[in-house]
C-alpha cells in the first residue's frame, strides 16, 4: 500500500488570521491518493478549478483571509494524469472536511463513492453556515454515492484504513489512518495545520467550536497517537513537512 502527495495548489494567508502571529505564509492545498489492494482511495480533493481564474467562488469574507495560489496544471485531474490515473479509477473519496480547499475538487471525481462525518454532511446543508460563506454546497454537492458515517469507521474492513473523528475546526471534520508498512500515518487535515501549531497548541480563532476546547481535544487525541502509539502525524498545511514527503510516496 501506498500513500502518495498531490498538491492542488496552495493558499496564501497571513499568519495572523490563523495563529495570532504577523507574518505572510504560503500553504500547500493538499489530496493524498492511497493505493489499497481493494481501490484507489483519495483524502480530501484540493480546490475547485474556478479559483485558477477567480476568487469569487469562495466569497467575499474568505477570500480576505486567504487567496488562492492555483495555476492551471493544477488540478487534482491533472495530478492524477500525471501518474496515469484518471477520474474513473478513484473508487473512494474521503473528505475530511468541507471547507473550499478540501472539498472544491470532488465534482472532478464524479465515480467515486464519498465518505464523510454525518455532522459533517449536515453542517454543509445547513442554510445558515451557507449564507455565511463557511460551506459552498457548489464544492460537492454533484450527485455522488454518499456514505455518511458517525465515529470511527474502517473503510475496508481490514483495519488498514480508518476514518477517526477529531471534531471542531468544524462540527464533523475526520481524520485518516493509514497502516502502511513502515508503520502508522495520520493525515490530520485541518485540525492541525502545522507541527508549530501543534507543539504550542494553537487553535486557529475560525472553528465550529468558539470555546475551541473541542479542537483542542482532538488536537491532544492526534498528540497521543503521535507520542503513546507511534503513529506519524502529516499535517494539513505544513509546507515545510509536505516538501519533505518524497513525490513518489510513502509505503
Amino acid at each position: 500500500m501506498k500513500l502518495i502527495p498531490l498538491e492542488i495548489g496552495r493558499v496564501k494567508t497571513q499568519m495572523r488570521a490563523v495563529t495570532g502571529r504577523d507574518g505572510l505564509t504560503v500553504f500547500p492545498v493538499a489530496s493524498w491518493l492511497i493505493d489499497h489492494p481493494d481501490g484507489l482511495v483519495l483524502f480530501d480533493t484540493g480546490m475547485h478549478v474556478d479559483l485558477q481564474t477567480s476568487n469569487e467562488r469562495i466569497g467575499e469574507d474568505t477570500a480576505k483571509i486567504f487567496t488562492p495560489d492555483f495555476p492551471a496544471g493544477e488540478e487534482l485531474t491533472a495530478r492524477l494524469e500525471e501518474r496515469n490515473i484518471r477520474p474513473g479509477d478513484i473508487n473512494i473519496v474521503v473528505l475530511s472536511h468541507l471547507h473550499f480547499d478540501h472539498a472544491g475538487g470532488t465534482e472532478e471525481i464524479p465515480d467515486a463513492r464519498i465518505l464523510i462525518q454525518q455532522a459533517e454532511w449536515e453542517a454543509g446543508h445547513d442554510e445558515r453556515m451557507i449564507d455565511r460563506g463557511i460551506y459552498n454546497p457548489a464544492d460537492y454537492d454533484h450527485g455522488h454515492d454518499v456514505e455518511a458515517i458517525a465515529g470511527e469507521h474502517d473503510v475496508f474492513g481490514d483495519g488498514r484504513i480508518s476514518c477517526l473523528p477529531t471534531p471542531g475546526h468544524t462540527r464533523g471534520h475526520q481524520s485518516l489512518r493509514v497502516e502502511l508498512d513502515s508503520g502508522p500515518v495520520v493525515l490530520t487535515g485541518d485540525c492541525i495545520y502545522t507541527e508549530a501549531m501543534l507543539d504550542e497548541m494553537i487553535v486557529p480563532p475560525f472553528g465550529s467550536d468558539r470555546a475551541q476546547q473541542q479542537q483542542l481535544d482532538s488536537m491532544q487525541y492526534l498528540s497521543s497517537l503521535r507520542d503513546e502509539h507511534g503513529c506519524r502525524l502529516i499535517f494539513g498545511h505544513d509546507d515545510d513537512q509536505f516538501r519533505s514527503i518524497p513525490r513518489e510516496g510513502l509505503a
